[in-house]
């Protein structure tokens, strides 16, 4: 038995390492004159690299954030404007300790596969108008009542803008409206978003590991303002003065009829507590300074969210979620170095309606063992690129929350939880990255042994994620 793991293993490698080259070969026939979204290179007529540091898509350049403050307008609208993205990828994780039923909990473990490709509509509408509308198809989408994995295609990040530009030799004003489907995704410096996590990340994690919730790239629990990207619709309001103050308001409701274009609201896209009640509102505050090759920003963002405990049942209880954070990003801009460094914490209160703790009521007892909780999300991220080709980085999340044997079902009964992310890439033509990232868990679920009471540690939830990334 021992020998035909290390079999397995090494079967595993080797199509990983012969799998590469057939993928750099087939990329590299391609053009090269333009990386990260090359439609909006097609329309600008600059290189990717003015818009997105060292080429890497998200993180944005003061040329990027222009651009994508002005409504996507810069440039000629293009006569086809679109773009295609796609994903190869594995993930294997470190051990699969604590399964009964390794191959139905970890079916995928290890293999190579084309996992994630998406069809974007973006740029130029109008002098004032613009879009950057994704739809996405993920072959491992959700399992069906037989555990075999559904594939499914889907609206992903919708961002429709109207901006004008007011500038003289003493001010510069930006002002803009946009609607869109994911609080955050209008953000330029992408510090706080859902829509651009930095852990994993502008990679999609698209090869689940099975039942047993592999592969582990992301802490257990995160604040309302991370979890609402496709399910939710919103109108935000924005300014932008002298290059230096930012401020953006507006809010969201539930992705439904006249707004169902913006996202779906199924089973398999949102659970009980992200159908949003009404209209909840975002808000955003950030301080900018550009100088020379430098740029630095600190900010506030913050969202106030109602939702039902039971997504089926509008005249049933609610929670409501408060969330307020600080973040920032410093950015160097030098050819040939690229270094960007982001933070965010966000801290949100929950707070559940009475029948949803209090035992009292049957029809909804033993939800939540507290009244209300609470929830620390902390990320951080380091990335340095040379040449706009060869790069690495250092990711970090963590999150803690109220103890609550209900709603966190582990022995800890915390979400407590962090995690470290290295990473190491290349991109052998300008919009095609080849990635090695590794999840390395330092705590999981309150412990870091035998978090689940079946033996499973920490630790084994390591997992090795490599990807080839690719758009034209």
């Amino acid at each position: 038995m021992q020998l035909s793991v290390v079999r397995i293993k090494k079967r595993i490698w080797t199509g990983w390492i012969a799998t590469l080259p057939l993928f750099v070969a087939i990329f590299g026939l391609l053009p090269t004159d333009c990386g990260a979204l090359p439609l909006f290179a097609r329309q600008t007529g600059q290189n990717c690299l003015s818009c997105h540091a060292g080429g890497q898509f998200p993180e944005l350049t003061a040329y990027g954030r222009k651009f994508k403050l002005t409504g996507y307008t810069m440039g000629e609208r293009a006569t086809v404007p679109l773009a295609i993205m796609g994903v190869a990828s594995s993930a294997r994780v470190s051990s699969t300790a604590g399964s009964t039923d390794t191959e139905g909990d970890f079916p995928h473990n290890g293999r190579f596969e084309f996992t994630t490709a998406s069809l974007l509509c973006c740029g130029k509408v109008t002098d004032n108008l613009g879009m950057f509308v994704q739809w996405t198809w993920d072959r491992f989408d959700h399992l069906n009542d037989q555990g075999k994995w559904i594939s499914r295609s889907h609206v992903d990040q919708v961002d429709l803008r109207y901006a004008d530009r007011f500038i003289n030799k003493d001010h510069d004003l930006i002002v803009g409206a946009t609607l869109n489907n994911n609080p955050g995704v209008t953000d330029v410096w992408n510090t706080h978003n859902s829509a651009f996590t930095p852990v994993p990340g502008y990679v999609p994690v698209g090869n689940p590991g099975g039942n047993a919730g592999g592969p582990f790239v992301d802490v257990p629990a995160m604040p309302i303002i991370q979890s609402l990207g496709q399910t939710s619709a919103g109108a935000t309001a924005y300014a932008f003065w002298n290059n230096l103050v930012y401020a953006e308001l507006g809010g969201y409701k539930v992705a439904e009829k006249a707004f169902s274009a913006f996202g779906e609201v199924g089973a398999n896209e949102m659970d009980s507590f992200r159908r949003l009640k009404g209209f909840n509102p975002y808000w955003r505050l950030a301080l900018n300074h550009d100088w020379g090759a430098n740029s630095a920003m600190v900010g506030l963002h913050g969202m106030s969210a109602q939702t039902y405990f039971d997504s089926a049942d509008i005249d049933g209880p609610t929670a409501r979620f408060n969330d307020f954070g600080i973040d920032g990003q410093y950015q160097y801009v030098l050819d040939p170095h690229v270094i960007t460094a982001m933070f965010s914490y966000t801290h949100e209160k929950q707070r559940y309606a009475d029948s949803l703790w209090n035992t009292a009521n049957p029809e909804y007892e033993g939800v939540f063992a507290n009244s209300s909780n609470t929830l620390d999300y902390r990320r951080a991220k380091l990335t340095y690129v040379y040449e706009a080709r060869y790069g690495a980085s250092l990711a970090y999340t963590s999150v803690r929350g109220s103890s609550d044997s209900i709603l966190n079902a582990n022995p800890s009964a915390v979400p407590n939880s962090r995690l470290w992310v290295p990473e190491i890439f290349w991109n052998p033509v300008q919009y095609v990255r080849v990635g090695l990232q590794y999840y390395m868990w330092d705590q999981y679920q309150g412990a870091k042994s035998n978090y689940d009471g079946n033996g499973r540690n920490a630790r084994d939830n390591n997992t090795v994620f490599l990807y080839v990334w690719a758009a034209y």
